[in-house]
């Protein structure tokens, strides 16, 4: 073990958990531009990605790294949810190629007022009845990650965890994107 740090143990083991499947995946966005709250948390009902805050080169850099590291550890994909935010989805179509689109995933401020707590359950739920041969992915923000899980995750890091049902899952740990990128 001389030379090789605990993380990239951690990080290994973590990977490989992926490798096995059916485990469920909170993806935060890649790096993306900065912007005061009122442009951040702008959804343009179009789709208008010009409208709203994207992806930097590096955060595409970082999506496109991810979707090679994927593919090159075998990783199988069944499922990607993604919110409906353009930084989130231009990080699941550089990621993944196809997606869904869920507004459950969309950030939790600009959620319509009084809906945020059943969106956030419905995730929940989703995440717990996963029962598939590969991963399920889905593509937040870091307020929605840490609301559902309590991990507080930087841009490109991804929540691996295994469902339990009944609205549970167990939290096995985060892939920090120096991890692949």
């Amino acid at each position: 073990m001389f030379g090789v740090s605990t993380t990239a143990i951690a990080d290994e083991a973590l990977w490989e958990a992926l490798a096995e499947g059916g485990k469920v995946v909170l993806l935060r966005h890649t790096k993306s531009e900065e912007a005061e709250a009122e442009r951040s948390m702008h959804l343009d009902a179009g789709g208008d990605c010009s409208q709203e805050v994207q992806l930097t080169d590096e955060g595409r850099a970082q999506a496109e790294a991810l979707g090679r590291a994927l593919k090159e550890r075998g990783i199988e994909v069944d499922g990607v949810l993604s919110s409906e935010f353009c930084r989130a989805r231009q990080t699941a179509e550089a990621v993944f190629g196809e997606y869904e689109r869920w507004d459950a995933l969309n950030l939790i401020a600009a959620m319509p007022e009084g809906e945020s707590e059943w969106l956030i359950e419905d995730v929940r739920d989703r995440m717990s009845e996963f029962e598939g041969a590969g991963n399920l992915f889905l593509v937040s923000h870091r307020p929605n990650i840490n609301t559902i899980v309590f991990e507080n995750v930087e841009a490109g890091s991804l929540v691996v965890m295994r469902p339990e049902g009944m609205g549970s899952v167990e939290v096995l740990g985060v892939i920090p994107v120096e991890s692949y990128h």
